[in-house]
């Protein structure tokens, strides 16, 4: 599943025209990690696009959603809940959901939905993303990672919803 993820990746910014960057570096299982392993491979100043599998509770039913974040910040549910019209409650998929909705485990989610992942949705994008330069994600793999700049990744993605639903961590969040 990981090949054919990161394959589809590549060909929705491929047939888009998008300019990205591909590395492999040592495996990451977390933000610290990937931009540290980023860094090493000479990609110092890329900040990471977290991407977090979570089932949304509406008035009217529930919906999976992938939810992106600078690497650096930490998701404020409340933010959320507020900033999306009908969203009620909010959890976190389990690692099995997360195996069956897209192929991957915790720690290697690309910050995508619909197409690359059918059975899921919705994309919400924290708007914090857009004040940087570059970001990079990890591509399906915990030692892949693509780099490219937010505005071109979010002209490709079509964000269900931009919104203010995260917050730079603080020292006591490590």
């Amino acid at each position: 599943m990981n090949a054919r993820t990161y394959q589809a990746i590549t060909e929705l910014f491929d047939a888009h025209g998008i300019s990205y960057t591909p590395i492999t570096h040592t495996p990451c299982k977390s933000s610290e990690e990937s931009a540290a392993a980023r860094a090493t491979a000479g990609y110092p100043g890329v900040i990471g696009a977290k991407a977090l599998l979570a089932k949304l509770y509406f008035k009217t039913g529930e919906q999976f959603a992938t939810i992106v974040l600078p690497g650096t910040h930490i998701l404020d549910k409340e933010k959320l809940i507020h900033g999306i019209p009908e969203l009620k409650k909010i959890r976190f998929a389990t690692p099995e959901e997360m195996m069956e909705l897209a192929g991957v485990m915790p720690g290697c989610m690309p910050p995508f939905a619909q197409p690359i992942f059918p059975d899921i949705p919705l994309l919400i994008v924290a708007r914090a993303l857009q004040e940087f330069d570059q970001i990079g994600f990890n591509a399906a793999y915990f030692e892949k990672s693509i780099i490219l700049s937010p505005k071109d990744y979010l002209s490709v993605v079509k964000p269900s919803f931009i919104v203010d639903c995260s917050d730079p961590k603080s020292s006591e969040s490590h």
